[in-house]
């Protein structure tokens, strides 16, 4: 997957955080702390940890919260993927 790619998807994934209307705020937290991360790849990509947690908590984000929110899953797929793609 490349820069591309990663930078579609964090485009998704805000506009997803933009029309989620979740009163859960530590669902918030969360994603908001993804969106954060995958900012700093994007600006610094040869900084990037690849043996970070980001990985981690894009999966523990998808198992708490999937059932309640499918598009943000949907798009949290793909970044998932992508981070696994690049530690390999």
């Amino acid at each position: 997957m490349s820069r591309q790619e990663l930078h579609d998807h964090l485009a998704r994934l805000k506009e997803e955080r933009e029309k989620l209307d979740v009163v859960d705020s530590e669902y918030q937290l969360r994603l908001d702390e993804i969106i954060e991360s995958l900012e700093q790849q994007r600006l610094y990509p040869e900084s990037f940890d690849q043996y970070s947690t980001l990985g981690d908590q894009v999966r523990n984000l998808l198992i708490d919260y999937e059932a309640d929110h499918p598009a943000v899953k949907a798009v949290l797929d793909g970044i998932h993927e992508f981070i696994r793609n690049f530690k390999s």
